[in-house]
C-alpha cells in the first residue's frame, strides 16, 4: 500500500474509530419489561478501556496532521516517532479487543469498532512501511 493512501486510511479509520466509540450503540441488553437499554463504548462495563482507546487515537491523529501541516514537523525525542506511532496503534487495537473480549451484550457498535481499530491499525503499519518485528532493533 503506498505510503499516502495509508495515510489516508488512518485519518479515516481514526475519525470512524472515534465516531463509533463515542456514539455508536455497543452494547445492547433487552429487559423484562420490554424495555431495551443501548450504550456507548465509553460508558460501563468496562468504559475506561474505551476513553484510553479514544484519548490514544486522539493524539495518533494529531501526530499526524502535525507532521503533514507543518513546516517543522513534530519535535525530536529519544524513539522515533514512527516506533512510537506503531506503540500507539497497537495499544488502540489491544484496548478495543479486550472491551469487546470481557463484555457482553454487544450491539452493531463493538463489531464496527473492534473492525476499524483493526484498518487503523494496519493503517499506521502500512504508513510507517510495514516494518517486521526484527526492524525495531534498530
Amino acid at each position: 500500500m503506498r505510503k499516502e493512501y495509508a495515510v489516508r486510511l488512518v485519518v479515516v479509520s481514526g475519525v470512524l474509530l472515534m465516531a463509533t466509540l463515542f456514539f455508536a450503540p455497543w452494547y445492547d441488553r433487552g429487559f423484562v419489561l420490554g424495555f431495551e437499554i443501548t450504550r456507548t463504548a465509553l460508558e460501563p462495563p468496562q468504559g475506561w478501556l474505551a476513553v484510553l482507546a479514544w484519548l490514544t487515537t486522539l493524539a495518533l491523529l494529531v501526530e499526524v496532521v502535525v507532521t503533514r501541516i507543518s513546516d517543522t514537523g513534530l519535535p525530536d525525542v529519544a524513539v522515533p516517532w514512527v516506533r512510537i506511532q506503531l506503540v500507539q496503534a497497537f495499544v488502540v487495537f489491544v484496548l478495543v479487543a479486550v472491551k469487546v473480549a470481557i463484555t457482553q451484550y454487544y450491539g452493531w457498535g463493538a463489531w464496527v469498532g473492534l473492525l476499524v481499530a483493526a484498518a487503523f491499525a494496519y493503517g499506521v503499519w502500512a504508513a510507517a512501511g510495514e516494518p517486521r518485528f526484527a526492524d525495531w532493533r534498530g
